[in-house]
């Protein structure tokens, strides 16, 4: 009897013992989970993996795949953390140059800055002034009155030196943009004796073509003779096309070239510019949503009337203010196959993307949408099923991008405010880490 109770109290010892293991147990286990799901969302909220934490237990590993996690994947990280440890990063220029110009749009405080300014000389072989080659940065309104001249106003081009003797200190190229535009251009330009008063009357159509003329003229005149082989490409005429206010597309609001010149204005632009363009320049018209059907239409129809003329039009500037999702990517490359269809040279003048999300899944949302729009542009050279000669990023780094509100800033580029490279740099570059998306 007495070893039978011993007997009992030995299997109520072991008991106690074990369930005691037991719970303890199970509060490892708890803890741990809970751990490595905290690290796992602190990874998908700010994009830090450690790829240095020690693989998990099967059923660990199951939990962790179960929680959402955002790209770029861990191969990703990984190529763009061997680049920042190097600080030697893939040149663009170079990627692109058996193919097309690779550009980016500056203004002079960017040029100004040694770090910029070394950044932009080994990453592109293009520039476009933002500004500084518009109608109001170059007409001279003082020395205009000076010379009396009604039909001959006069130009000033100390603003865009700046860009112009940075590019041939690097050996860049540059777009000019623009000569003829509704936006940036003073009133005054169109007024009786150059004057600035509300009602001062504007000017005939004869002394307003012959003053398109003469500015015409002189800007290119100064480039050729001053720069010569720096510009290989002018956005002559700058969205002309706004849709529905008159059937071909024409622009008729806030635009003071068809008020004192007339819907053909654009014809005439193009004329002036083709008699004073320089050897191995290219005439452009350029505009902002040229992927839509209608201003397709609108584009191809004014590049017939054009040609019906004689008048000299060499290619289509495609502005490229996208969207992360619009245009879809095949609305996209139908359009460069409309233009390429009529045997024009094609050039993304001013490319970039919305994009209010610099976490790192808006990031690299931003960069697969690159990867896509690369894709295209490559594939259509490629291929030869277009002539696309130039391809210029509106801005370099994002706190300088014009798409930033006060409210809102933007994070449309390649390079952060830092100058570092973004994901979207590296999809430009077609790494291949970087996933694209087919939309």
């Amino acid at each position: 009897m007495k070893l039978f109770k011993a007997k009992r109290r030995i299997v109520f010892i072991c008991t106690c013992i074990f369930l005691a293991v037991a719970i303890a147990g199970c509060g490892k286990t708890e803890g741990g989970t809970k751990e490595n799901t905290a690290v796992n969302n602190i990874d998908g909220a700010a994009g830090k993996a450690d790829n240095t934490v020690t693989p998990k237990p099967e059923a660990e590993t199951e939990a962790v795949e179960a929680t959402p996690t955002p790209e770029p994947e861990a191969e990703s990280k990984a190529y763009l953390e061997k680049y920042r440890q190097t600080g030697e990063y893939p040149s663009l220029a170079k990627i692109y140059k058996d193919k097309f110009y690779i550009g980016v749009a500056l203004s002079n405080i960017d040029i100004n800055n040694p770090d910029k300014a070394k950044l932009v000389a080994s990453q592109f072989s293009s520039l476009t002034c933002e500004n500084e080659m518009k109608p109001d940065f170059i007409l001279d309104r003082a020395a205009s009155i000076q010379n009396g001249d009604e039909e001959c106003p006069a130009i000033n081009m100390k603003n865009a030196e700046v860009a112009l003797k940075f590019a041939k200190e690097n050996g860049l190229k540059m777009r000019f943009h623009t000569l003829v535009w509704h936006a940036q251009t003073p009133r005054w330009f169109f007024t009786e004796g150059y004057s600035t008063s509300p009602d001062a009357p504007y000017v005939s159509r004869d002394v307003m073509l012959a003053r398109m003329e003469n500015y015409i003229r002189q800007v290119m005149e100064y480039m050729n003779t001053n720069y010569p082989g720096i510009i290989y490409a002018w956005d002559v005429v700058n969205e002309a096309i706004a849709g529905s206010e008159r059937p071909d597309g024409i622009r008729v609001n806030d635009n003071l070239w068809y008020d004192v010149v007339g819907p053909d204005y654009v014809e005439k632009a193009f004329y002036f510019a083709s008699k004073y363009v320089g050897e191995g320049q290219k005439l452009f018209y350029n505009d902002y949503g040229t992927y839509d059907k209608t201003k397709i239409l609108h584009i191809r129809n004014l590049v017939d009337r054009l040609r019906e003329q004689n008048i000299r039009i060499d290619g289509i500037g495609m502005q490229d203010h996208i969207g992360l999702t619009s245009p879809n990517i095949l609305d996209y490359q139908y359009a460069i196959n409309k233009y390429a269809e009529m045997g024009l040279e094609i050039q993304v003048t001013e490319l970039d993307i919305g994009n209010e999300d610099n976490s790192e899944e808006g990031q690299m949302k931003l960069a697969a949408r690159y990867k896509a729009i690369f894709t295209v542009l490559n594939n259509m050279v490629d291929k030869n099923l277009a002539n696309i000669t130039s391809v210029t990023f509106w801005g370099l780094t994002d706190d300088r991008s014009w798409l930033n509100k006060a409210d809102q800033p933007q994070y449309p580029l390649l390079f952060d405010k830092e100058l570092n490279p973004k994901p979207a740099f590296f999809a430009v570059a077609m790494d291949e880490s970087i996933k694209m998306v087919h939309k």
